[in-house]
């Protein structure tokens, strides 16, 4: 299975929201400013794309996981 970049932007953005809340922007934007100090500047512009759409997302437009639904 393969995944686009903006498919996986949209999941990373999904994941740090459900596991950070409204931490999520700024875990995304420590990322990618790690990637930045790095060198790696593809990075940093993927990290800050998450970050972005972090700041558009809820944390209620996440599923509640298995072990907490039951």
């Amino acid at each position: 299975m393969k995944v686009s970049l903006d498919e996986a932007i949209d999941i990373h953005a999904g994941v740090l929201k459900y596991w950070y809340g409204d931490r999520a922007t700024q875990e995304a934007r420590t990322r990618s400013l790690d990637c930045a100090t790095a060198g790696d500047f593809e990075g940093f512009q993927t990290w800050a794309s998450v970050a972005k759409l972090c700041d558009a997302l809820r944390v209620a437009d996440w599923p509640t996981p298995i072990s907490e639904a039951e």
